[in-house]
């Protein structure tokens, strides 16, 4: 059973890390974009 977990997640570990940084990206923007609607 591990191993099987083993492998998948060595198989969508690329992926997986891709999703993260979007979703780090998005969450930046999103914090940028509400400082900068209150200081203008």
């Amino acid at each position: 059973m591990f191993k099987r977990l083993k492998e998948l997640y060595s198989e969508y570990k690329p992926y997986v890390r891709v999703d993260l940084v979007m979703y780090l990206v998005l969450i930046l923007l999103i914090v940028i974009y509400f400082i900068v609607s209150m200081v203008v």
